[in-house]
C-alpha cells in the first residue's frame, strides 16, 4: 500500500506544520489513553498498546522535515500505522476521545496520502467505532457519528494538504518574483553604469591607442615600439568588445525558451570552444511562463558551467522538451563522468541546480551517459494557473 503519487519536497515542507500538529494531538490523546488504561485496570497490556502507538506520532512530529517523503511513500509504514491506529483505539473504547483520535489520524493520512488511500486506511477505524460503543441506539448513533467524522476528516485533511501546497507554491513564486525583480533592477543599473563609464572610456581609449600606433608608424619609430603600440590597441579593442558583450547579456530578454537556450549555448561555446548542440521540442516557448524563464536561464547557465569546470568534455548536447506544461531540460556531455563529485550531495553547482529545481516543485537527476560522460535531467512541472504572469519590466 503506497500513495498514488510520490511526494515532492515542496509538498513535504508545505504540510509539515499540519503534520506535526496532528501528531501532537494524537500524542496528547494517547497520554489520556494511558491514564484511562491505568484507571480502568487494563494494566500493562493497556500501557503496552499506548507505548506501541506513540512512536508513530512522535517520530514524524520530530523529523518530518528530513524524513517526511520516506514516511509518506513507504507502504509498510503506512500499513503499520493503520494497524497501530486501530490498536490505539482499544484503551479508548467507549470514550469520546476514540472519535477524536480516529479523526486526527484520518486527517493526517489525508494530508500526505490523498483522499482515496486515506479512506481505505481509515476503513478499519470506522468499522471499529461502529462496534466499540454500548449496545442500543445510543451506542449505534455514537459509532455512526464517529465513523462519519473520521471520513469527513480524511477529506478535510486532503483539502488542507492541497491548499497548503498551493499556498507554498504561491509564496515561493512571490519570493522568486521579488528576488528576480531586484536582480533585474541591479542588472539594468550595472548596464547603465558600464555604458556610461567603462564602455565609453574604453571606446575612447581604443581610438587613442589606434591613433598612437599609426602615428608612431608614420614618424618612423622603432619597429618594436610600433608593435607594442599595436598590441596595446588590439588589447583595448578586445576588452571593449567583451564589455559590450557583457552589456548585451545584462540587458537581453528573449521572447521564449528556444531563443534563450540557443543564445546561452552559443555564448558558452564561444567562450569555451566546446560545441553545444541544441535540440528543441515543439511548444517549449508556450510551456514556460515569463517568470519561469529566469529559472531556465539560471539552470542552463549552471549546468553548462559545471560541464566546463568538471567534465573535461569535447561535446555537449542540450535537449529541451515540453509536454502538458512540464518542461524538461537534458544536458549530456561526453566527459569524465560523475566520479566522486556525485557523493555527498555533489558540489555546490549540483546542489544549486537541485535546489532551484525543487523551488519550482520539480527535481534534478544525474546519471552516467550511455557512452560515458554525464546526463543531467531537470524536470519543471506545470506552473499553477495565475502565477505565470508578471508586470511589465519585471524579470528578464
Amino acid at each position: 500500500m503506497s500513495p498514488p503519487h510520490a511526494m515532492d519536497a515542496l509538498t513535504q515542507r508545505a504540510i509539515g506544520p499540519a503534520v506535526r500538529l496532528l501528531c501532537q494531538i494524537r500524542l496528547v490523546i494517547l497520554a489520556f489513553a494511558l491514564v484511562l488504561a491505568l484507571l480502568d485496570g487494563a494494566g500493562w497490556f493497556g500501557v503496552f498498546l499506548v507505548l506501541l502507538a506513540a512512536p508513530f506520532s512522535f517520530v514524524p512530529a520530530l523529523n518530518w522535515e528530513s524524513r517526511g517523503r520516506v514516511y509518506a511513500r513507504n507502504g509498510i509504514l503506512l500499513a503499520a500505522d493503520t494497524a497501530v491506529a486501530v490498536v490505539a483505539l482499544l484503551p479508548l473504547a467507549g470514550s469520546p476521545l476514540m472519535a477524536v483520535y480516529a479523526a486526527a489520524t484520518a486527517a493526517l493520512w489525508g494530508l500526505f496520502a490523498g483522499l482515496w488511500l486515506a479512506l481505505v486506511m481509515a476503513a478499519p477505524l470506522c468499522l471499529y467505532q461502529l462496534t466499540a460503543y454500548d449496545d442500543g441506539w445510543r451506542g449505534l448513533l455514537t459509532g455512526v457519528a464517529g465513523a462519519s467524522l473520521t471520513i469527513i476528516m480524511a477529506w478535510t485533511g486532503t483539502q488542507l494538504g492541497r491548499r497548503m501546497r498551493r499556498q507554498a507554491i504561491l509564496s515561493a513564486e512571490l519570493a522568486v518574483a521579488r528576488a528576480d525583480q531586484a536582480a533585474l533592477a541591479e542588472r539594468l543599473r550595472l548596464a547603465r553604469d558600464l555604458h556610461d563609464t567603462v564602455a565609453g572610456d574604453l571606446a575612447g581609449l581604443a581610438l587613442t591607442a589606434h591613433g598612437l600606433a599609426d602615428r608612431l608608424d608614420r614618424e618612423g619609430a622603432a619597429r618594436g615600439t610600433v608593435e607594442v603600440a599595436r598590441g596595446l590597441s588590439g588589447a583595448v579593442r578586445t576588452v571593449h568588445e567583451h564589455t559590450r558583450r557583457a552589456l548585451g547579456e545584462l540587458r537581453d530578454d528573449h521572447d521564449g525558451v528556444a531563443g534563450l537556450v540557443t543564445e546561452i549555448a552559443r555564448r558558452w561555446t564561444g567562450r569555451t570552444g566546446i560545441p553545444a548542440a541544441v535540440d528543441l521540442g515543439p511548444g517549449v516557448d508556450g510551456a514556460a511562463a515569463e517568470r519561469r524563464m529566469s529559472h531556465v536561464r539560471a539552470l542552463m547557465t549552471e549546468l553548462l558551467e559545471n560541464v566546463r569546470k568538471h567534465a573535461d568534455a569535447s561535446r555537449v548536447e542540450i535537449a529541451v522538451t515540453a509536454e502538458d506544461g512540464v518542461v524538461e531540460l537534458v544536458v549530456a556531455d561526453d566527459g569524465v563522468g560523475l566520479g566522486p563529485r556525485a557523493s555527498g550531495g555533489g558540489r555546490y553547482g549540483m546542489r544549486g541546480v537541485r535546489e532551484r529545481a525543487e523551488l519550482c516543485g520539480g527535481y534534478a537527476t544525474w546519471a552516467p551517459g550511455p557512452d560515458g560522460g554525464t546526463v543531467v535531467r531537470v524536470v519543471l512541472p506545470r506552473e499553477p494557473a495565475g502565477v505565470g504572469q508578471r508586470p511589465v519590466a519585471e524579470v528578464a
